[in-house]
């Protein structure tokens, strides 16, 4: 029985040799179905490498916008504010991959907060990452605010103007709506703003007439604002009037029809007007007449007419 099994047990070592040392059976069992073995070959690299490259750790920084909530009413910041916090996080590359960037915020609750100088901690609690992503480092960790009180009060709007209007001419009136604005801000810088200029109004290039523009208000600082942005602003140039005496003015009959005596036979004459034409006038000859039309022979008191440019 032991002799039998010998004598099979070396014919099974012979064949396993044979098929073993065969190098056509070998090149068959490479070239066989070639095409298939090469895809299944390549799935179970991107199968290996997605298991192996996806659960590896990676880090990555993105801007997370900052939420200031709970401001008190009364009061309002005057430091620089942060918009946005730089935060880096690690964790599997196919989670990081998973962070909606758009939905994420950092919220800074200002309840409680007092007048003056504070610090406040930045925290990260109030992202939401997925489970295994965490925070490994926030820039900046902690703010420093300046708050201040607010406050509010009424002033008048003041029209600015640059240049002057042509020869002969002036500014007679000006009219702003609205004329007082409400100012808020700071109270130390509310108490320095006394009025609310306008935007510069150029008069150089003016004419007579009525001036009508919508006009912004000037900055007055940084955290200081007005109840109204613009105003509507109305501005009459006329040209200048002047008052002239003229003595001893001759006066003339017109229209008689019998021989007439003036008593007196001069006047004297005050005009008023624009300063270009009262300045050319002449009243010395024939300035000033009185119309004898229709008068019968007698006395009569009249009063004289002085011809005058219009």
């Amino acid at each position: 029985m032991k002799l039998i099994e010998t004598t099979q047990l070396k014919q099974l070592w012979r064949r396993v040799r044979a098929a073993v040392l065969d190098p056509h059976r070998w090149r068959q069992a490479f070239t066989h179905n070639l095409s298939l073995k090469a895809l299944s070959l390549a799935l179970a690299f991107g199968l290996w490498s997605f298991v192996n490259f996806g659960e590896r750790d990676s880090e990555e920084t993105f801007k997370v916008p900052l939420e200031l909530r709970n401001i008190p009413a009364a009061l309002m910041m005057t430091s620089p504010r942060v918009d946005f916090i730089d935060v880096r996080v690690v964790g599997p590359k196919t989670l990081l991959g998973r962070i909606d960037r758009n939905r994420q915020s950092i919220a800074l609750d200002l309840s409680g907060v007092r007048p003056g100088p504070s610090v406040f901690r930045v925290a990260a609690e109030s992202l939401n990452l997925p489970r295994g992503v965490r925070v490994v480092r926030i820039n900046p960790a902690q703010l420093s605010m300046e708050l201040e009180r607010l406050s509010h009060k009424s002033v008048p709007v003041r029209v600015r103007f640059v240049g002057k209007p042509g020869p002969d001419l002036q500014v007679v009136d000006t009219k702003v709506s609205p004329e007082m604005v409400q100012v808020s801000g700071p109270a130390s810088d509310i108490d320095d703003v006394h009025a609310a200029s306008t935007q510069s109004i150029d008069l150089s290039k003016a004419t007579a007439g009525t001036l009508e523009q919508e006009l912004p208000l000037e900055n007055a600082g940084d955290y200081v604002s007005f109840s109204a942005n613009r105003v509507a602003v109305q501005v009459r140039i006329d040209e200048i009037s002047i008052t002239r005496e003229f003595k001893k003015v001759p006066v003339v009959v017109r229209n008689a029809e019998d021989e007439s005596v003036l008593n007196p036979s001069t006047v004297r004459v005050v005009v008023k007007g624009p300063k270009r034409l009262v300045n050319d006038l002449e009243l010395n000859h024939q300035g000033a007449y009185v119309d004898a039309a229709g008068k019968h022979p007698g006395e009569h008191s009249v009063r004289p007419i002085v011809e005058l440019p219009e």
